[in-house]
């Protein structure tokens, strides 16, 4: 996936994140016959501060909760393991890196960002006719993670980093390339081996690597179509482009990913207000 050239370049300048431990943690519980909801609530509420971060989120919005959630374990009955697991990691990834807040970089953006692209991904997975390898759940983890390199290279270079973004935003160029033209690789190249890092299947890995294409490795595979569109969408919404978000996915992408123009058109309406509510 990650050649040889970009593996040497990553090695020198960068020291990947590990897992987060909770994280690290719940699957293991989650590959436990023995274990349930219970246990992982239990596990959750030994952290009150990614606790109270994990309350926040499944209370939002999106999860339309008919009660508010005031206990790990409440939250974990009502919303199930497969989805707790991804509440537990949006939480502990966006913890991990509070410290880079103020760094000069806006965070709380990069992560409504990415969290709507796991939404939107999700809610697309739901609707799609063609086997993707992965089910919804682990198809939101792609979505939240697909810019997580740029942590990364925030935290490990951040000055040159910076400097790289500042430009790319100044001669209106897309960031991985003013990246990729800079340094040699990009956030995608770092965000599939941090992937990789932590054990995420193969193929989640590839959606992550190949978010902004090239092209041919975006038609090659649903699930790397699935991400790399609805990271797209989420930007062109985000813009307040409807127009141009709902032209996102082609007639090709669509006979792909086994996708109709109402599923699309439905997906910017909640990405619309999933922009809203989006809880950091």
């Amino acid at each position: 996936m990650i050649d040889s050239r970009v593996k040497t370049l990553l090695a020198k300048k960068l020291n990947l994140p590990s897992l987060p431990a909770v994280v690290q943690k719940v699957g293991e519980l989650l590959q436990d016959p023995r274990s349930g909801t219970r246990e992982i609530a239990e596990l959750v509420a030994t952290d009150p501060p990614l606790a109270a971060k994990v309350l926040k989120i499944a209370n939002s919005s999106f999860y339309g909760l008919r009660e508010r959630c005031l206990s790990t374990e409440q939250a974990s009955a009502v919303l199930g393991l497969k989805v707790l697991r991804n509440v537990v990691t949006q939480a502990a990834v966006v913890t991990q890196f509070d410290h880079l807040k103020g760094s000069g970089f806006d965070m709380d953006e990069l992560w409504r960002h990415s969290i709507v692209t796991g939404q939107v991904a999700s809610f697309l997975a739901r609707r799609t006719k063609k086997p993707l390898g992965m089910t919804p759940e682990e198809v939101y983890s792609c979505g939240l993670l697909h810019d997580l390199g740029r942590v990364v290279m925030l935290e490990n270079m951040r000055e040159p980093f910076l400097e790289a973004a500042r430009r790319a935003q100044a001669e209106n160029m897309p960031a991985h390339a003013c990246e990729e033209h800079t340094f040699g690789f990009n956030h995608a190249d770092v965000g599939a081996l941090v992937a990789q890092h932590w054990g995420l299947p193969a193929v989640a890995c590839g959606a992550i690597q190949y978010h902004h294409g090239p092209r041919e490795a975006v038609a090659r595979e649903a699930a790397v179509a699935l991400v790399a569109n609805a990271n797209l969408l989420v930007h062109r919404a985000g813009d307040g482009n409807l127009t141009a978000a709902a032209s996102t996915f082609d007639e090709a992408t669509l006979r792909i990913l086994g996708l109709s123009g109402t599923d699309v058109t439905d997906a910017v309406d909640f990405v619309e207000q999933s922009l809203l509510a989006v809880q950091v």
